[in-house]
């Protein structure tokens, strides 16, 4: 905002603050907690209010940050998801104010808004058909629709030029690189003649910062190694060059250390994708048999050390297996119990709960491993076809801007390759509604957006 912006409206921010300093010594006099956390979310609000484009900063350096919550009585937020609610209150502030008090009017955008609608819509008739009609409401506010406004619709709207998203992508990629040199740390705190010696995360500052398991951390390696490639846009010297390819291949080594069958199978639709749709439809290469033949080769003699390490591992790992296997049964038990519209949002850890034969075998209740098998549970085959509608028009949008851009592909094809990585993981994984695996998506469809919209112009 300009400073006439300040010099007209300080009174204001002033009046807020005052108000909000009032309010905290209130509360001091019982609780200091809960006057520091009022605080915090007021000038959080007023900051992203005058500088919104810090919050989506915050946001992408935070993606991987899984660990940390915030904890209240009863009420437990992960620290990207409060961070994220508070940049979107001060956004939603912002367009208030801009429509009751201002000329410049700014007109919301909602990226295939009415695709995600129809989702939505389907996961309330599904929970207004059940008997836990709250809960599978405030399921379905919380985490679906809050993942489309936090990280799809918000980057969406405060992201409008490609230096911003540029600043956006290398804290996202700086990110993946912290991840990947905490795991490849973590080596050097196992034991390497133990059959389960694996990149993993490690317990930083009281917590796990970037989660317990080793999935979570391949699952962002995935997205933030092609991230990494998307800066071959604006670094375009041969050094530079050179550099970012080296970065990517770390990660992608890193990635392949953590000996996670999904990893193995998404990084390697990865690079078909992303060396296919460059050679063969960008650059429209003719490659030789022997030229494949060569690649080939020497892709098994890397890889040789590295599979046999897996099946090792694998061996050890049947009851992994088991549990998804009977995950998947009871989804599609589920299912045939209610084929439409599903158990309602949410519903999967009670219907795992009541399953005998799985408590007693591991225990407590998990999630779905996989979207397809909690939203066939949960939604039913209505819900099912709206997402899988919606991720088909996201995916589809992405990749023909691929197509009609080629001179943009270094830009383009890394981030779509990138954002189907992270959401392929979601076949097998359990983040199909986080802000980890959307907001690559968002970054995405927003590049393809300003690329559009240069073109537009330059016409």
């Amino acid at each position: 905002m300009t400073e006439d912006f300040y010099s007209r409206n300080r009174i204001w921010i002033i009046f807020l603050l005052s108000l909000v300093f009032a309010l905290a010594i209130f509360f001091s006099f019982s609780n200091y907690l809960v006057a520091a956390i009022i605080l915090t979310f007021f000038f959080s609000v007023i900051w992203f209010f005058l500088k919104p484009i810090w919050g989506i900063y915050l946001m992408a350096l935070f993606l991987p940050v899984t660990g940390w919550a915030i904890s209240f009585k009863f009420l437990e937020i992960p620290f990207i998801d409060s961070l994220s609610l508070i940049v979107l209150i001060s956004f939603i502030v912002r367009q208030l104010y801009f429509y009751f008090f201002s000329t410049k009017k700014e007109k919301i955008k909602f990226p295939l808004g009415w695709a995600f609608l129809i989702f939505f819509i389907a996961t309330l008739f599904s929970a207004v058909l059940n008997d836990d009609i709250i809960g599978s409401i405030w399921y379905s506010l919380r985490w679906i629709l809050f993942f489309y406004l936090a990280f799809v619709v918000l980057p969406f709207n405060i992201i409008k030029d490609k230096k911003t998203l540029k600043n956006v992508l290398i804290l996202l990629s700086v990110g993946g690189f912290l991840v990947a040199l905490m795991g490849v740390s973590s080596l050097f705190f196992q034991d390497w003649s133990d059959s389960f010696f694996r990149v993993k995360p490690l317990y930083l500052l009281g917590d796990w910062i970037f989660g317990e398991n080793y999935n979570l951390l391949a699952e962002f390696l995935i997205i933030s190694s092609f991230v990494i490639l998307s800066l071959k846009y604006w670094f375009k010297n041969f050094r530079s060059d050179r550099l970012i390819n080296v970065l990517a291949g770390f990660l992608i080594l890193v990635n392949l250390l953590t000996f996670g069958r999904t990893a193995w199978m998404t990084i390697g639709l990865q690079v078909v994708l992303y060396f296919g749709i460059e050679f063969f439809v960008i650059r429209k290469k003719k490659i030789s048999f022997s030229e494949i033949a060569i690649v080939l080769f020497f892709v098994t003699v890397f890889v040789s050390p590295f599979f046999v390490k897996m099946i090792s591992l694998q061996e050890a790992n049947i009851s992994s297996t088991e549990n998804r296997v009977l995950l998947t049964q009871i989804s599609v038990e589920a299912f045939l119990e209610k084929p439409f519209f599903g158990h309602g949002s949410g519903s999967f850890v009670s219907l795992v709960g009541n399953n005998v034969r799985f408590v007693a075998k591991y225990g407590d209740p998990l999630d779905s491993h996989g979207f397809g098998q909690k939203v066939l549970a949960e939604n039913g085959i209505i819900g099912a076809l709206a997402l899988l509608l919606f991720l088909f028009l996201i995916f589809r949008k992405l990749y023909f801007g691929v197509i009609k851009n080629k001179g943009d592909y270094k830009l383009l094809l890394a981030l779509s390759v990138a954002s189907f990585g992270g959401y392929f993981y979601q076949i097998f994984n359990t983040s199909y509604y986080k802000g980890r695996v959307w907001f690559p998506i968002a970054l995405a469809l927003i590049a393809l957006y300003l690329v559009s919209k240069d073109k537009k112009i330059e016409k």
